[in-house]
C-alpha cells in the first residue's frame, strides 16, 4: 500500500494550461495538464468519491471483527482462519485505504495547482479593477 506522503504521484506534476506563462511546469514535462475548469470538475468528482470511500471504510470496519457463531472448528476456521471472514475484511479495508490515500493525494495536488491559477486570476482581476478605476 502506498503511503499518503506522496509516493503515488512521485515525480509527476499538475498544472493548469490557462496559467500565466511564467508558471513553472514539472521537470521533464511529466505530469497532468488541463484547464482550471477541468481541474475544478475533477476536484469535485475526486472529493465526492473520497467521501464515498470514507463511508465504505467506516462500514468495512466490522468486516474484520467477526466472531465465530459457535466454538467448533468449521465456524472458527470460516471466521478467523486463513482466508476467513476477518482476513478478507482486513484485505478489503486495505484496498479502501489505498483508494482513499490515492484520492487524498490527487485532491491535494489539484488544490495546489488550482491555488496557483486562482491567485493569478485574483491578481489579474485586481489589476483590471485598478485600470478600470483609473479610466473613469
Amino acid at each position: 500500500m502506498t503511503d499518503p506522503g506522496g509516493a503515488i504521484f512521485s515525480g509527476l506534476g499538475f498544472w493548469a494550461t490557462d496559467m500565466p506563462s511564467g508558471a513553472s511546469r514539472p521537470a521533464g514535462g511529466q505530469g497532468f495538464a488541463m484547464s482550471s475548469s477541468e481541474m475544478r470538475a475533477m476536484l469535485k468528482k475526486a472529493t465526492d468519491l473520497r467521501l464515498s470511500i470514507q463511508q465504505q471504510r467506516d462500514a468495512a470496519q466490522v468486516l474484520s471483527q467477526a466472531t465465530p457463531p459457535a466454538q467448533e472448528p468449521a465456524s472458527t476456521d470460516a471466521v478467523v482462519g486463513p482466508n476467513g471472514v476477518n482476513e478478507t475484511g482486513r484485505f478489503y479495508q486495505g484496498h479502501l485505504d489505498y483508494q482513499y490515500n490515492y484520492l487524498s493525494e490527487l485532491i491535494t495536488r489539484l488544490q495546489k495547482a488550482l491555488g496557483m491559477v486562482e491567485a493569478a486570476d485574483q491578481q489579474a482581476a485586481d489589476g483590471t479593477n485598478k485600470t478600470s478605476g483609473a479610466l473613469e
